[in-house]
């Protein structure tokens, strides 16, 4: 059981499980259960309740997926987070039905094995207790959650490991997948029109498409900018300061003493008092031999208890104090080069340990960090020095909402301004998403000074309107040239069209395509057999022509497709040859059946919790209501 929870904390599963508990904390669902109030629920499902915060937060991660989308829905994407909370509490509670369980050492586990919690690699239960509790959770409460989460995916497997995929229906696709078609196709080019257009036909286009000759809407600000740069740049550091510094860091600046050792290890055969005498007293003889001039690497490969060690004399490199017991290390530390020390007792048995090798430690002097310690101390002075000076800024635009004198006054800064920019795009300041957002405000738009913006750790704006030019429709006038030019692609996009269906008219009368294109002055090409996946032919043409039914014999299946840049393909598919299914494509065959088993299972699985949410008890309330 523990290997399979290892497994999944490594595998696919653990990405599913951390974006479902939203690690590193986006948790959220347990505080249904721990924190519910008089809190109106937005829907009870059973006798459970989801709350707004609990669908705010769904939403937010779904948020975070749509980075860089401006245009979606966010009532539509409020309702599909709720559903799909709604959708994870009906699994839960049908897993209870069915009296599915977690262990709490199961679920102990997979705590442990989540690498946030991990110090080099081991769980950290300090770490643990600090994160949840940054979260206001406690360890029993995110316990809890972690096994619905683990019994949600048992009820899953249930399921989706019972998909299964037959033969015939492999077989099917593998010819189709490596199906192959041999297609005669001509390209129609876009015609040149060359009629002038009517001032009629000039307008009515306009009027019907407005929304795409509009000015969009503008702004200009001027703003106070405070860069820590420029702050650091006018920090001075004396002597004094400097030589305070180097007394905090001394014991930081320089290299530590460092003790190379080897030990014999004497283990007892058992927990006696005897046993732990003979071992200590076999230990002392061992010792006194090494005085007496043996070697104590030879001796080290001949009977230390430590066979890994043991192999190389009984080298262990350089003390690492977190790796061994007190006493070890005590006793290590006493050393002098070259000592052996007397029998050191740890849980381990006795040891006998040799100081093979001692760096001392070195200090760097005042001088050799003097330009080092200068710069630190200059960049925590700025940091200081910039924290106040931002606080100062937005305390003094704060108190003078309505101008930025008073703040660049105060701080001897200088008011500057941008030129126009939309909410999409801008130069210079205006290309900072956060200042444009700030920009377009409520209250910048109002008339009032922003709050200030930060840009990085080491700037940070305050802005206000300086120009605003609302949205507009451009004159017809303007936009003239452009409307000419859509109207005659428009025009050769439909001479192009009745072409093509001019042409597969004649064809479907029996006319063969050769022939048929000759009127237009035309050549068709043929390409021989090949696959969907053919890289040489335009995507458009192959796609058409595979979705295109399978020609009877001595026929010919024709259709069109529209190329990419507005004219036509005009195709005849003259022969199908269907894939083989032989014994060396067993791998291919294996990698197919995977994809379709996943498949089947993830739509069978879709189709199981709309059923289970249709036999649910789901109450969803209505906001207004």
């Amino acid at each position: 059981m523990l290997q399979a929870i290892r497994d999944r904390a490594q595998g696919i599963f653990a990405w599913v499980m951390l974006i479902a508990i939203g690690i590193p904390f986006a948790l959220w669902g347990i505080q249904n259960y721990i924190d519910t109030g008089k809190e109106r629920p937005a829907a009870v499902v059973g006798d459970r309740e989801i709350f707004d915060r609990d669908v705010t937060r769904a939403y937010e991660q779904s948020l975070n997926n749509l980075v860089g989308i401006d245009d979606f829905d966010e009532k539509k994407l409020r309702e599909q987070a709720l559903e799909r909370l709604i959708g994870e509490e009906v699994i839960v509670q049908s897993a209870e039905q069915r009296l599915l369980t977690v262990s709490d050492t199961e679920a102990r586990s997979f705590i442990q094995m989540l690498p946030y919690f991990q110090t080099d690699g081991k769980f950290d239960k300090d770490k643990y207790k600090v994160m949840l509790s940054a979260q206001g959770m406690s360890p029993v409460q995110f316990a809890a959650q972690i096994r619905r989460a683990l019994m949600s995916e048992q009820f899953q497997h249930g399921v989706v490991d019972s998909a299964f995929v037959t033969k015939e229906e492999l077989e099917t696709l593998m010819r189709l997948k490596n199906q192959e078609r041999e297609i005669e196709y001509v390209g129609i080019p876009l015609p040149q029109i060359s009629r002038a257009f009517t001032d009629a036909e000039v307008a009515a286009y306009y009027q019907s498409h407005l929304g795409e000759f509009g000015n969009p809407e503008r702004v200009s600000v001027e703003y106070l900018a405070l860069n820590f740069d420029d702050v650091a740049k006018n920090v001075q550091v004396s002597e004094a300061d400097l030589t305070r510094l180097y007394e905090e860091k001394k014991a930081t600046l320089g290299t530590p003493e460092r003790r190379k050792i080897s030990h014999i290890l004497l283990a007892p055969t058992d927990s006696s008092e005897a046993a732990q005498k003979t071992a200590q007293e076999k230990a002392a003889g061992i010792r006194e031999r090494i005085l007496n001039g043996e070697d104590f690497a030879k001796i080290a490969r001949e009977v230390s208890n430590d066979t890994v060690s043991g192999k190389s004399g009984g080298d262990l490199g350089f003390l690492n104090k977190d790796a061994q017991e007190e006493p070890f290390t005590k006793a290590a530390e006493g050393l002098n080069s070259g000592d052996i020390s007397e029998p050191v007792k740890t849980s381990f048995g006795y040891h006998l340990i040799k100081l093979t090798e001692l760096i001392p430690a070195k200090q760097k002097s005042f001088e050799e960090v003097k330009e080092e310690l200068r710069k630190d101390a200059q960049r925590n002075s700025a940091e200081t020095r910039f924290y106040e000076q931002g606080q100062k800024l937005a305390e003094q635009t704060f108190e003078h909402p309505g101008s930025l004198d008073s703040a660049a006054q105060a701080l001897g800064l200088k008011v500057q301004q941008t030129g126009m920019f939309t909410r999409e795009q801008g130069e210079g300041l205006g290309a900072e998403e956060p200042v444009r957002k700030a920009a377009f405000s409520e209250d910048v738009l109002g008339g009032h000074n922003s709050e200030p913006v930060e840009l990085g750790n080491e700037k940070a704006v305050v802005l206000r309107i300086k120009e605003h030019q609302p949205a507009s429709d451009k004159p017809m006038t303007e936009v003239t040239d452009v409307i000419l030019a859509k109207l005659r692609d428009q025009e050769s996009r439909a001479e192009a069209a009745k072409h093509a269906q001019d042409l597969l008219k004649t064809v479907r009368e029996g006319k063969p395509l050769t022939e048929a294109v000759k009127s237009l002055g035309l050549l068709t090409s043929k390409t021989g057999l090949v696959r969907s996946d053919n890289e040489k032919l335009p995507p458009e043409l192959l796609q058409a022509a595979f979705n295109a039914g399978r020609p009877f014999p001595g026929k010919t299946t024709v259709g069109e497709a529209a190329q990419v840049n507005g004219g036509m393909w005009v195709f005849s598919v003259t022969a199908v040859k269907d894939g083989l299914v032989v014994a060396a494509d067993a791998k291919e065959q294996e990698s197919v059946s995977q994809f379709m088993s996943r498949s089947v299972a993830q739509r069978e699985f879709g189709s199981f919790v709309e059923r289970l949410r249709e036999l649910a008890d789901v109450k969803i309330n209505n906001k207004d209501g």
